[in-house]
Protein backbone atom coordinates (compact mmCIF):
# COMPACT_ATOMS: atom_id res chain seq x y z
CA UNK A 1 0.00 0.00 0.00
CA UNK A 2 2.93 2.38 0.59
CA UNK A 3 3.97 2.01 -3.06
CA UNK A 4 0.48 2.86 -4.29
CA UNK A 5 0.23 5.96 -2.13
CA UNK A 6 3.63 7.14 -3.33
CA UNK A 7 2.35 7.29 -6.89
CA UNK A 8 -0.37 9.84 -6.15
CA UNK A 9 1.75 12.99 -5.58
CA UNK A 10 3.66 12.50 -8.84
CA UNK A 11 0.46 11.88 -10.86
CA UNK A 12 -1.06 15.02 -9.37
CA UNK A 13 2.08 16.94 -10.26
CA UNK A 14 1.91 15.75 -13.88
CA UNK A 15 -1.70 16.83 -14.12
CA UNK A 16 -0.86 20.18 -12.54
CA UNK A 17 1.94 20.76 -15.06
CA UNK A 18 -0.42 19.83 -17.91
CA UNK A 19 -2.93 22.44 -16.73
CA UNK A 20 -0.11 24.99 -16.46
CA UNK A 21 0.93 24.29 -20.05
CA UNK A 22 -2.62 24.71 -21.31
CA UNK A 23 -3.02 27.98 -19.41
CA UNK A 24 0.32 29.24 -20.79
CA UNK A 25 -0.71 28.43 -24.36
CA UNK A 26 -4.06 30.14 -23.86
CA UNK A 27 -2.44 33.28 -22.50
CA UNK A 28 0.07 33.31 -25.36
CA UNK A 29 -2.73 32.96 -27.91
CA UNK A 30 -4.62 35.92 -26.38
CA UNK A 31 -1.43 37.96 -26.37
CA UNK A 32 -0.77 37.36 -30.08
CA UNK A 33 -4.26 37.22 -31.56
CA UNK A 34 -5.97 39.72 -29.29
CA UNK A 35 -9.28 39.25 -27.52
CA UNK A 36 -11.93 37.22 -29.28
CA UNK A 37 -14.82 39.25 -30.67
CA UNK A 38 -17.82 39.24 -28.42
CA UNK A 39 -20.81 37.26 -29.62
CA UNK A 40 -23.49 39.57 -31.03
CA UNK A 41 -26.24 40.11 -28.53
CA UNK A 42 -29.27 42.35 -28.36
CA UNK A 43 -28.40 45.91 -29.49
CA UNK A 44 -28.09 48.62 -26.87
CA UNK A 45 -31.24 50.64 -26.39
CA UNK A 46 -29.67 53.87 -27.62
CA UNK A 47 -28.37 52.28 -30.85
CA UNK A 48 -31.75 50.62 -31.58
CA UNK A 49 -33.59 53.88 -30.90
CA UNK A 50 -31.27 55.79 -33.28
CA UNK A 51 -31.79 53.10 -35.95
CA UNK A 52 -35.59 53.38 -35.64
CA UNK A 53 -35.36 57.16 -35.88
CA UNK A 54 -33.34 57.04 -39.12
CA UNK A 55 -35.62 54.37 -40.59
CA UNK A 56 -38.73 56.40 -39.76
CA UNK A 57 -37.29 59.53 -41.39
CA UNK A 58 -36.45 57.56 -44.52
CA UNK A 59 -39.96 56.06 -44.65
CA UNK A 60 -41.51 59.51 -44.24
CA UNK A 61 -39.48 60.93 -47.14
CA UNK A 62 -40.22 57.81 -49.22
CA UNK A 63 -43.97 58.18 -48.61
CA UNK A 64 -43.95 61.76 -50.01
CA UNK A 65 -43.26 60.43 -53.55
CA UNK A 66 -42.44 63.90 -54.83
CA UNK A 67 -40.34 62.49 -57.60
CA UNK A 68 -37.24 60.34 -57.71
CA UNK A 69 -35.48 62.79 -55.41
CA UNK A 70 -37.73 61.57 -52.57
CA UNK A 71 -36.40 58.02 -53.04
CA UNK A 72 -32.80 59.31 -53.24
CA UNK A 73 -33.18 61.22 -49.97
CA UNK A 74 -34.82 58.21 -48.31
CA UNK A 75 -31.92 55.99 -49.38
CA UNK A 76 -29.43 58.25 -47.56
CA UNK A 77 -31.32 57.69 -44.32
CA UNK A 78 -31.49 53.95 -45.04
CA UNK A 79 -27.72 53.81 -45.59
CA UNK A 80 -27.08 55.41 -42.20
CA UNK A 81 -29.51 52.96 -40.60
CA UNK A 82 -27.73 50.02 -42.30
CA UNK A 83 -24.42 51.06 -40.69
CA UNK A 84 -26.06 50.91 -37.25
CA UNK A 85 -27.68 47.54 -38.05
CA UNK A 86 -24.32 46.05 -39.08
CA UNK A 87 -22.76 47.38 -35.89
CA UNK A 88 -25.48 45.92 -33.66
CA UNK A 89 -25.54 42.44 -35.19
CA UNK A 90 -29.29 42.26 -34.52
CA UNK A 91 -31.17 40.20 -37.13
CA UNK A 92 -34.35 42.28 -36.97
CA UNK A 93 -32.56 45.61 -37.51
CA UNK A 94 -30.56 44.13 -40.38
CA UNK A 95 -33.77 42.79 -41.97
CA UNK A 96 -35.43 46.20 -41.76
CA UNK A 97 -32.40 47.90 -43.37
CA UNK A 98 -32.25 45.39 -46.24
CA UNK A 99 -36.02 45.67 -46.74
CA UNK A 100 -35.87 49.48 -46.90
CA UNK A 101 -33.18 49.45 -49.60
CA UNK A 102 -35.13 46.84 -51.58
CA UNK A 103 -38.12 49.21 -51.62
CA UNK A 104 -35.97 51.94 -53.16
CA UNK A 105 -34.82 49.54 -55.89
CA UNK A 106 -38.44 48.59 -56.45
CA UNK A 107 -39.43 52.26 -56.84
CA UNK A 108 -36.50 52.89 -59.24
CA UNK A 109 -37.68 49.93 -61.34
CA UNK A 110 -34.45 49.63 -63.31
CA UNK A 111 -32.80 46.53 -61.79
CA UNK A 112 -35.62 44.07 -60.97
CA UNK A 113 -33.32 41.08 -60.40
CA UNK A 114 -31.39 42.97 -57.74
CA UNK A 115 -34.75 43.94 -56.25
CA UNK A 116 -35.75 40.25 -56.09
CA UNK A 117 -32.48 39.33 -54.35
CA UNK A 118 -32.90 42.12 -51.78
CA UNK A 119 -36.48 41.16 -50.91
CA UNK A 120 -35.51 37.47 -50.66
CA UNK A 121 -32.71 38.36 -48.23
CA UNK A 122 -35.09 40.46 -46.14
CA UNK A 123 -37.70 37.67 -46.06
CA UNK A 124 -35.08 35.15 -44.91
CA UNK A 125 -33.99 37.50 -42.10
CA UNK A 126 -37.57 38.20 -40.99
CA UNK A 127 -38.31 34.47 -40.93
CA UNK A 128 -35.64 34.03 -38.23
CA UNK A 129 -37.65 36.33 -35.95
CA UNK A 130 -41.09 34.73 -35.32
CA UNK A 131 -42.47 37.96 -33.82
CA UNK A 132 -41.92 39.73 -37.19
CA UNK A 133 -44.30 37.45 -39.12
CA UNK A 134 -46.23 40.40 -40.64
CA UNK A 135 -43.02 41.80 -42.12
CA UNK A 136 -42.09 38.33 -43.34
CA UNK A 137 -45.32 37.94 -45.34
CA UNK A 138 -44.91 41.49 -46.69
CA UNK A 139 -41.38 40.71 -47.93
CA UNK A 140 -42.53 37.39 -49.41
CA UNK A 141 -45.20 39.17 -51.43
CA UNK A 142 -42.71 41.75 -52.68
CA UNK A 143 -40.54 38.92 -54.04
CA UNK A 144 -43.46 37.90 -56.30
CA UNK A 145 -44.07 41.57 -57.17
CA UNK A 146 -40.41 41.98 -58.19
CA UNK A 147 -40.55 38.87 -60.39
CA UNK A 148 -43.47 40.48 -62.20
CA UNK A 149 -41.25 43.45 -63.11
CA UNK A 150 -38.52 41.30 -64.69
CA UNK A 151 -40.99 40.09 -66.22
CA UNK A 152 -41.12 36.44 -65.13
CA UNK A 153 -44.77 35.44 -64.89
CA UNK A 154 -44.02 31.77 -64.08
CA UNK A 155 -41.99 32.60 -60.96
CA UNK A 156 -44.53 35.27 -60.02
CA UNK A 157 -47.39 32.77 -60.05
CA UNK A 158 -45.30 30.17 -58.24
CA UNK A 159 -44.44 32.62 -55.42
CA UNK A 160 -48.07 33.75 -55.11
CA UNK A 161 -49.37 30.18 -54.87
CA UNK A 162 -46.73 29.21 -52.30
CA UNK A 163 -47.58 32.28 -50.24
CA UNK A 164 -51.31 31.50 -50.48
CA UNK A 165 -50.70 27.96 -49.20
CA UNK A 166 -48.67 29.28 -46.28
CA UNK A 167 -51.34 31.85 -45.38
CA UNK A 168 -54.21 29.37 -45.59
CA UNK A 169 -52.37 27.22 -43.03
CA UNK A 170 -52.64 30.10 -40.54
CA UNK A 171 -55.84 30.96 -38.58
CA UNK A 172 -58.25 33.41 -40.14
CA UNK A 173 -57.48 35.93 -37.39
CA UNK A 174 -53.86 35.96 -38.60
CA UNK A 175 -54.79 36.26 -42.28
CA UNK A 176 -56.92 39.34 -41.59
CA UNK A 177 -53.84 41.07 -40.19
CA UNK A 178 -51.95 40.63 -43.50
CA UNK A 179 -53.04 43.55 -45.72
CA UNK A 180 -50.83 42.48 -48.64
CA UNK A 181 -53.36 39.81 -49.64
CA UNK A 182 -54.94 42.56 -51.79
CA UNK A 183 -51.55 43.18 -53.40
CA UNK A 184 -51.20 39.45 -54.12
CA UNK A 185 -54.46 39.50 -56.10
CA UNK A 186 -53.39 42.68 -57.91
CA UNK A 187 -50.05 41.11 -58.92
CA UNK A 188 -51.91 38.04 -60.19
CA UNK A 189 -53.89 40.33 -62.52
CA UNK A 190 -50.60 41.93 -63.67
CA UNK A 191 -49.52 38.56 -65.08
CA UNK A 192 -53.09 37.97 -66.40
CA UNK A 193 -53.77 34.98 -64.18
CA UNK A 194 -57.32 36.08 -63.42
CA UNK A 195 -58.59 32.80 -61.89
CA UNK A 196 -55.74 32.96 -59.35
CA UNK A 197 -56.52 36.59 -58.59
CA UNK A 198 -60.23 35.81 -58.12
CA UNK A 199 -59.46 32.93 -55.74
CA UNK A 200 -57.01 35.09 -53.74
CA UNK A 201 -59.68 37.76 -53.24
CA UNK A 202 -62.28 35.21 -52.18
CA UNK A 203 -60.04 33.12 -49.90
CA UNK A 204 -57.77 35.69 -48.24
CA UNK A 205 -59.26 39.20 -48.46
CA UNK A 206 -61.73 40.48 -45.85
CA UNK A 207 -63.26 43.49 -47.57
CA UNK A 208 -64.38 45.49 -44.45
CA UNK A 209 -60.78 45.45 -43.17
CA UNK A 210 -59.22 46.89 -46.39
CA UNK A 211 -57.97 50.47 -45.91
CA UNK A 212 -55.51 52.78 -47.64
CA UNK A 213 -52.13 53.08 -45.85
CA UNK A 214 -50.01 56.12 -46.79
CA UNK A 215 -46.88 54.43 -45.38
CA UNK A 216 -47.10 51.38 -47.65
CA UNK A 217 -49.89 50.95 -50.24
CA UNK A 218 -53.33 52.32 -51.08
CA UNK A 219 -54.82 48.91 -50.37
CA UNK A 220 -58.43 50.00 -50.97
CA UNK A 221 -57.60 51.61 -54.33
CA UNK A 222 -55.63 48.52 -55.31
CA UNK A 223 -58.61 46.36 -54.30
CA UNK A 224 -60.81 48.40 -56.71
CA UNK A 225 -58.14 48.10 -59.41
CA UNK A 226 -57.92 44.30 -59.06
CA UNK A 227 -61.71 43.95 -59.09
CA UNK A 228 -61.97 46.33 -62.09
CA UNK A 229 -59.47 44.21 -64.05
CA UNK A 230 -61.45 41.07 -63.20
CA UNK A 231 -64.67 42.80 -64.32
CA UNK A 232 -63.22 44.00 -67.63
CA UNK A 233 -60.97 41.07 -68.58
CA UNK A 234 -62.50 38.07 -66.78
CA UNK A 235 -66.09 38.41 -65.57
CA UNK A 236 -67.26 40.89 -68.29
CA UNK A 237 -70.49 42.20 -66.70
CA UNK A 238 -72.75 44.63 -68.58
CA UNK A 239 -71.54 47.55 -66.46
CA UNK A 240 -68.21 47.17 -64.58
CA UNK A 241 -69.08 48.80 -61.24
CA UNK A 242 -65.55 48.59 -59.85
CA UNK A 243 -64.27 50.79 -62.72
CA UNK A 244 -66.27 53.71 -61.31
CA UNK A 245 -64.84 53.05 -57.81
CA UNK A 246 -61.33 53.11 -59.30
CA UNK A 247 -62.03 56.41 -61.04
CA UNK A 248 -63.15 57.94 -57.75
CA UNK A 249 -59.97 56.69 -56.09
CA UNK A 250 -57.89 58.32 -58.83
CA UNK A 251 -59.46 61.66 -57.96
CA UNK A 252 -58.16 61.33 -54.37
CA UNK A 253 -54.51 60.57 -55.33
CA UNK A 254 -52.10 63.40 -54.54
CA UNK A 255 -48.60 62.33 -55.70
CA UNK A 256 -47.40 62.13 -59.29
CA UNK A 257 -46.26 58.50 -59.25
CA UNK A 258 -49.64 57.16 -58.10
CA UNK A 259 -51.53 59.42 -60.56
CA UNK A 260 -49.44 58.10 -63.43
CA UNK A 261 -50.00 54.49 -62.27
CA UNK A 262 -53.77 54.75 -61.81
CA UNK A 263 -54.13 56.93 -64.94
CA UNK A 264 -52.46 54.35 -67.18
CA UNK A 265 -54.60 51.56 -65.70
CA UNK A 266 -57.79 53.58 -66.19
CA UNK A 267 -56.79 54.27 -69.80
CA UNK A 268 -56.25 50.53 -70.45
CA UNK A 269 -59.48 49.52 -68.72
CA UNK A 270 -61.66 52.13 -70.46
CA UNK A 271 -60.15 51.19 -73.80
CA UNK A 272 -60.84 47.49 -73.17
CA UNK A 273 -64.43 48.42 -72.18
CA UNK A 274 -64.90 50.34 -75.46
CA UNK A 275 -64.98 53.81 -73.83
CA UNK A 276 -62.20 55.48 -75.84
CA UNK A 277 -62.77 59.12 -74.90
CA UNK A 278 -61.99 58.71 -71.14
CA UNK A 279 -59.23 56.25 -72.09
CA UNK A 280 -57.51 58.88 -74.24
CA UNK A 281 -57.92 61.55 -71.55
CA UNK A 282 -56.31 59.45 -68.79
CA UNK A 283 -53.51 58.33 -71.14
CA UNK A 284 -52.67 61.94 -72.05
CA UNK A 285 -52.56 63.05 -68.39
CA UNK A 286 -50.30 60.13 -67.46
CA UNK A 287 -47.83 60.85 -70.29
CA UNK A 288 -47.58 64.51 -69.34
CA UNK A 289 -46.79 63.60 -65.74
CA UNK A 290 -44.29 60.94 -66.81
CA UNK A 291 -42.46 63.36 -69.11
CA UNK A 292 -42.19 65.93 -66.31
CA UNK A 293 -40.62 63.32 -64.03
CA UNK A 294 -38.21 61.82 -66.57
CA UNK A 295 -37.06 65.14 -68.07
CA UNK A 296 -35.80 66.42 -64.71
CA UNK A 297 -32.62 65.34 -62.97
CA UNK A 298 -34.42 63.34 -60.30
CA UNK A 299 -33.99 59.98 -62.01
CA UNK A 300 -30.27 60.50 -62.53
CA UNK A 301 -29.95 61.63 -58.93
CA UNK A 302 -31.65 58.46 -57.69
CA UNK A 303 -29.42 56.31 -59.87
CA UNK A 304 -26.32 58.12 -58.55
CA UNK A 305 -27.55 57.69 -54.95
CA UNK A 306 -28.02 53.95 -55.40
CA UNK A 307 -24.59 53.63 -57.03
CA UNK A 308 -22.98 55.49 -54.13
CA UNK A 309 -24.89 53.28 -51.68
CA UNK A 310 -23.55 50.15 -53.34
CA UNK A 311 -20.02 51.59 -53.32
CA UNK A 312 -20.25 52.37 -49.60
CA UNK A 313 -21.51 48.85 -48.92
CA UNK A 314 -18.62 47.43 -50.97
CA UNK A 315 -16.12 49.56 -49.00
CA UNK A 316 -17.53 48.34 -45.70
CA UNK A 317 -17.28 44.76 -46.91
CA UNK A 318 -13.69 45.35 -48.08
CA UNK A 319 -12.74 46.85 -44.72
CA UNK A 320 -14.31 43.90 -42.90
CA UNK A 321 -12.41 41.48 -45.14
CA UNK A 322 -9.16 43.37 -44.52
CA UNK A 323 -9.77 43.18 -40.77
CA UNK A 324 -10.39 39.45 -41.04
CA UNK A 325 -7.22 39.02 -43.10
CA UNK A 326 -5.22 40.93 -40.50
CA UNK A 327 -6.67 38.73 -37.80
CA UNK A 328 -5.72 35.61 -39.76
CA UNK A 329 -2.17 36.93 -40.23
CA UNK A 330 -1.83 37.67 -36.54
CA UNK A 331 -3.27 34.23 -35.77
CA UNK A 332 -0.63 32.59 -38.00
CA UNK A 333 2.14 34.43 -36.18
CA UNK A 334 0.61 33.38 -32.89
CA UNK A 335 0.40 29.77 -34.00
CA UNK A 336 4.05 29.85 -35.02
CA UNK A 337 5.09 31.11 -31.60
CA UNK A 338 2.84 28.56 -29.94
CA UNK A 339 4.40 25.80 -32.04
CA UNK A 340 7.86 26.82 -30.86
CA UNK A 341 6.74 26.84 -27.23
CA UNK A 342 5.04 23.46 -27.67
CA UNK A 343 8.24 22.02 -29.15
CA UNK A 344 10.21 23.14 -26.10
CA UNK A 345 7.62 21.82 -23.72
CA UNK A 346 7.36 18.50 -25.54
CA UNK A 347 10.79 17.42 -24.26
CA UNK A 348 9.78 18.27 -20.72
CA UNK A 349 6.50 16.41 -21.06
CA UNK A 350 8.27 13.41 -22.62
CA UNK A 351 10.49 13.14 -19.53
CA UNK A 352 7.48 13.42 -17.26
CA UNK A 353 5.70 10.76 -19.27
CA UNK A 354 8.68 8.42 -19.01
CA UNK A 355 8.75 8.81 -15.24
CA UNK A 356 5.01 8.34 -15.06
CA UNK A 357 5.32 5.16 -17.15
CA UNK A 358 7.94 3.77 -14.77
CA UNK A 359 5.82 4.53 -11.75
CA UNK A 360 2.78 3.03 -13.49
CA UNK A 361 4.72 -0.20 -13.92
CA UNK A 362 5.67 -0.14 -10.23
CA UNK A 363 2.05 0.52 -9.37
CA UNK A 364 0.96 -2.43 -11.52
CA UNK A 365 3.37 -4.73 -9.66
CA UNK A 366 2.14 -3.43 -6.30
CA UNK A 367 -1.46 -3.91 -7.37
CA UNK A 368 -0.70 -7.48 -8.44
CA UNK A 369 0.83 -8.22 -5.02
CA UNK A 370 -2.12 -6.60 -3.32
CA UNK A 371 -4.52 -8.66 -5.43
CA UNK A 372 -2.71 -11.84 -4.35
CA UNK A 373 -2.96 -10.77 -0.69
CA UNK A 374 -6.65 -10.00 -1.09
CA UNK A 375 -7.20 -13.41 -2.67
CA UNK A 376 -5.50 -15.13 0.25
CA UNK A 377 -7.49 -13.09 2.76
CA UNK A 378 -10.73 -13.93 0.95
CA UNK A 379 -9.86 -17.62 1.05
CA UNK A 380 -9.12 -17.41 4.79
CA UNK A 381 -12.38 -15.54 5.39
CA UNK A 382 -14.27 -18.25 3.53
CA UNK A 383 -12.56 -20.92 5.69
CA UNK A 384 -13.52 -19.04 8.88
CA UNK A 385 -17.12 -18.72 7.63
CA UNK A 386 -17.25 -22.46 6.91
CA UNK A 387 -15.83 -23.28 10.36
CA UNK A 388 -18.32 -20.95 12.02
CA UNK A 389 -21.21 -22.62 10.19
CA UNK A 390 -19.88 -26.02 11.26
CA UNK A 391 -19.65 -24.90 14.89
CA UNK A 392 -23.17 -23.45 14.83
CA UNK A 393 -24.48 -26.61 13.23
CA UNK A 394 -22.86 -28.75 15.94
CA UNK A 395 -24.25 -26.49 18.69
CA UNK A 396 -27.70 -26.82 17.16
CA UNK A 397 -27.35 -30.63 16.98
CA UNK A 398 -26.09 -30.79 20.59
CA UNK A 399 -29.03 -28.72 21.86
CA UNK A 400 -31.48 -30.97 20.04
CA UNK A 401 -29.67 -34.03 21.43
CA UNK A 402 -29.93 -32.69 25.00
CA UNK A 403 -33.60 -31.87 24.40
CA UNK A 404 -34.22 -35.39 23.08
CA UNK A 405 -32.41 -37.01 26.03
CA UNK A 406 -34.45 -35.00 28.53
CA UNK A 407 -37.65 -35.95 26.71
CA UNK A 408 -36.71 -39.63 26.71
CA UNK A 409 -35.90 -39.49 30.40
CA UNK A 410 -39.20 -37.78 31.06
CA UNK A 411 -41.11 -40.59 29.37
CA UNK A 412 -39.25 -43.28 31.36
CA UNK A 413 -40.15 -42.08 34.87
CA UNK A 414 -43.41 -42.04 36.76
CA UNK A 415 -42.31 -39.65 39.49
CA UNK A 416 -44.32 -36.45 39.07
CA UNK A 417 -41.65 -34.32 40.72
CA UNK A 418 -38.96 -35.73 38.42
CA UNK A 419 -41.20 -35.24 35.39
CA UNK A 420 -41.76 -31.59 36.40
CA UNK A 421 -38.04 -30.97 36.76
CA UNK A 422 -37.30 -32.68 33.45
CA UNK A 423 -40.02 -30.67 31.67
CA UNK A 424 -38.64 -27.43 33.08
CA UNK A 425 -35.14 -28.35 31.96
CA UNK A 426 -36.42 -29.43 28.55
CA UNK A 427 -38.28 -26.14 28.08
CA UNK A 428 -35.18 -24.18 29.01
CA UNK A 429 -33.14 -26.10 26.47
CA UNK A 430 -35.88 -25.63 23.90
CA UNK A 431 -35.87 -21.87 24.57
CA UNK A 432 -32.13 -21.79 24.04
CA UNK A 433 -32.44 -23.86 20.83
CA UNK A 434 -35.23 -21.68 19.44
CA UNK A 435 -33.21 -18.55 20.16
CA UNK A 436 -30.17 -20.12 18.53
CA UNK A 437 -32.20 -20.81 15.36
CA UNK A 438 -33.56 -17.27 15.29
CA UNK A 439 -30.07 -15.79 15.66
CA UNK A 440 -28.80 -17.98 12.84
CA UNK A 441 -31.71 -16.86 10.63
CA UNK A 442 -31.00 -13.16 11.36
CA UNK A 443 -27.22 -12.91 11.91
CA UNK A 444 -27.00 -9.16 11.23
CA UNK A 445 -30.08 -7.61 12.86
CA UNK A 446 -31.28 -10.28 15.30
CA UNK A 447 -34.82 -11.71 15.51
CA UNK A 448 -37.94 -9.60 16.02
CA UNK A 449 -38.63 -9.76 19.80
CA UNK A 450 -42.42 -9.75 19.43
CA UNK A 451 -42.41 -12.67 16.99
CA UNK A 452 -39.92 -14.61 19.11
CA UNK A 453 -41.87 -14.20 22.37
CA UNK A 454 -45.13 -15.31 20.71
CA UNK A 455 -43.45 -18.50 19.52
CA UNK A 456 -41.85 -19.13 22.93
CA UNK A 457 -45.13 -18.79 24.87
CA UNK A 458 -46.98 -21.00 22.38
CA UNK A 459 -44.29 -23.68 22.76
CA UNK A 460 -44.45 -23.68 26.60
CA UNK A 461 -48.25 -23.73 26.66
CA UNK A 462 -48.35 -26.53 24.13
CA UNK A 463 -45.90 -28.58 26.18
CA UNK A 464 -47.37 -28.17 29.69
CA UNK A 465 -51.06 -27.31 29.35
CA UNK A 466 -52.18 -30.89 28.61
CA UNK A 467 -55.98 -30.86 29.17
CA UNK A 468 -55.98 -27.45 30.84
CA UNK A 469 -57.49 -24.58 28.87
CA UNK A 470 -55.02 -21.67 28.60
CA UNK A 471 -55.67 -18.33 26.88
CA UNK A 472 -52.80 -15.93 26.28
CA UNK A 473 -53.17 -12.18 25.77
CA UNK A 474 -50.11 -10.80 24.02
CA UNK A 475 -49.64 -7.05 23.65
CA UNK A 476 -46.27 -6.83 22.00
CA UNK A 477 -44.47 -4.52 19.59
CA UNK A 478 -41.78 -5.09 16.99
CA UNK A 479 -38.39 -4.51 18.62
CA UNK A 480 -34.85 -5.77 18.09
CA UNK A 481 -32.48 -6.06 21.05
CA UNK A 482 -28.78 -6.54 21.54
CA UNK A 483 -28.12 -10.27 20.84
CA UNK A 484 -26.93 -10.90 24.44
CA UNK A 485 -30.32 -9.79 25.86
CA UNK A 486 -32.49 -12.39 24.09
CA UNK A 487 -31.42 -15.49 26.09
CA UNK A 488 -31.95 -14.23 29.68
CA UNK A 489 -35.24 -12.58 28.68
CA UNK A 490 -36.56 -15.75 27.05
CA UNK A 491 -35.56 -17.95 30.04
CA UNK A 492 -37.27 -15.56 32.50
CA UNK A 493 -40.49 -15.59 30.48
CA UNK A 494 -40.25 -19.39 30.22
CA UNK A 495 -40.10 -19.69 34.04
CA UNK A 496 -43.10 -17.36 34.49
CA UNK A 497 -45.31 -19.21 32.01
CA UNK A 498 -44.27 -22.58 33.44
CA UNK A 499 -45.05 -21.43 37.00
CA UNK A 500 -48.50 -20.10 35.93
CA UNK A 501 -49.50 -23.31 34.17
CA UNK A 502 -48.37 -25.50 37.09
CA UNK A 503 -49.51 -23.52 40.13
CA UNK A 504 -52.04 -20.80 39.19
CA UNK A 505 -55.57 -21.44 40.55
CA UNK A 506 -58.05 -19.05 38.84
CA UNK A 507 -61.71 -18.72 39.77
CA UNK A 508 -62.73 -19.69 36.26
CA UNK A 509 -61.67 -22.96 34.60
CA UNK A 510 -59.75 -20.97 32.01
CA UNK A 511 -56.21 -19.81 32.82
CA UNK A 512 -55.46 -16.40 31.32
CA UNK A 513 -51.92 -15.20 30.82
CA UNK A 514 -51.31 -11.51 30.03
CA UNK A 515 -47.98 -10.44 28.52
CA UNK A 516 -47.32 -6.89 27.35
CA UNK A 517 -44.19 -5.32 25.95
CA UNK A 518 -43.73 -1.54 25.76
CA UNK A 519 -40.79 0.53 24.64
CA UNK A 520 -39.79 3.76 26.35
CA UNK A 521 -36.88 6.08 25.60
CA UNK A 522 -33.75 4.18 26.69
CA UNK A 523 -35.49 1.10 28.10
CA UNK A 524 -38.03 -1.65 27.45
CA UNK A 525 -40.50 -3.06 30.01
CA UNK A 526 -41.98 -6.58 29.93
CA UNK A 527 -45.13 -7.01 32.08
CA UNK A 528 -46.44 -10.45 33.02
CA UNK A 529 -49.58 -11.49 34.97
CA UNK A 530 -52.13 -14.30 35.22
CA UNK A 531 -55.64 -14.57 36.65
CA UNK A 532 -54.66 -16.96 39.44
CA UNK A 533 -56.04 -16.20 42.90
CA UNK A 534 -53.60 -14.73 45.41
CA UNK A 535 -52.72 -16.95 48.42
CA UNK A 536 -55.05 -16.80 51.38
CA UNK A 537 -54.10 -14.53 54.24
CA UNK A 538 -51.90 -16.23 56.77
CA UNK A 539 -50.52 -18.63 54.21
CA UNK A 540 -46.74 -18.77 54.50
CA UNK A 541 -44.89 -17.54 51.38
CA UNK A 542 -43.70 -20.28 49.05
CA UNK A 543 -40.13 -21.43 49.36
CA UNK A 544 -37.91 -20.03 46.63
CA UNK A 545 -37.10 -22.84 44.28
CA UNK A 546 -34.68 -23.23 41.39
CA UNK A 547 -36.92 -21.23 39.06
CA UNK A 548 -36.97 -18.22 41.41
CA UNK A 549 -33.22 -18.37 41.86
CA UNK A 550 -32.77 -18.66 38.10
CA UNK A 551 -34.98 -15.58 37.49
CA UNK A 552 -32.98 -13.52 40.00
CA UNK A 553 -29.71 -14.59 38.42
CA UNK A 554 -30.92 -13.83 34.88
CA UNK A 555 -32.30 -10.42 35.99
CA UNK A 556 -28.84 -9.45 37.27
CA UNK A 557 -27.25 -10.77 34.08
CA UNK A 558 -29.69 -8.66 32.03
CA UNK A 559 -28.98 -5.57 34.15
CA UNK A 560 -32.74 -5.23 34.70
CA UNK A 561 -35.05 -4.33 37.58
CA UNK A 562 -37.87 -6.67 38.61
CA UNK A 563 -40.87 -5.13 40.37
CA UNK A 564 -43.86 -6.90 41.98
CA UNK A 565 -46.60 -4.59 43.38
CA UNK A 566 -47.76 -5.25 46.97
CA UNK A 567 -50.78 -7.54 47.11
CA UNK A 568 -50.14 -8.84 43.57
CA UNK A 569 -47.63 -11.65 43.97
CA UNK A 570 -48.23 -12.96 40.43
CA UNK A 571 -47.70 -9.64 38.64
CA UNK A 572 -44.17 -8.95 37.39
CA UNK A 573 -42.69 -5.92 35.62
CA UNK A 574 -39.19 -6.40 34.21
CA UNK A 575 -37.49 -3.25 32.84
CA UNK A 576 -34.09 -3.31 31.19
CA UNK A 577 -31.98 -0.91 29.14
CA UNK A 578 -32.30 -0.99 25.33
CA UNK A 579 -30.14 1.99 24.46
CA UNK A 580 -28.44 -0.12 21.78
CA UNK A 581 -31.67 -1.75 20.50
CA UNK A 582 -33.76 -0.53 17.59
CA UNK A 583 -37.42 -0.50 16.72
CA UNK A 584 -38.14 -2.82 13.82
Amino acid sequence: MRQINAMRPLSAAVRSRGRLVRQLLGALWLLVSGPAPAAPGPPPAALAARFRQLLHRGDSVYAEKKGYQSFARAQRYYDSARVLADRSGDTLLLAEAVFAKARVYDAWNRQPRQTVAAFQEAAALFRRRPAAWRRYFYARYLVAHAYDKIPDSLRTVRELRALRTELLARPESVRRQVPTTVEMALTATEVRNYPLADSLLRQLVHRPAVRNDPETYNYLDHYFLAQARLDVYYRRPARPAYLDSLRQGYARVGNAFDRIYYGLNLADLYAAAGQYAPAYRYLSLSRQLGDSLNNGGDLAQLRQTLVESEERAARRQHQAEAARQGLRTRALWGLSVCLAVITLLSFYLYDQQRRSRQQAQALARANAELADSNTRLDAQAEEVAVLNKEIQHRVKNNLHMVYSLLHMQERRTDNEEVIGHLQAARLRVESIAALHNQLLANPDTGPDLAVYLKGLISSVVGCLANDRQVVTHLQTMSLKLVPAQYLPLSLILNEWVTNSIKYAAPREPVLEIIVSLRHEPGRTCLTYADNGLPPASGTPPPVAGLGTQLIALLTRQLGATLHTPPGQPYFYELCFSTSHGTLA
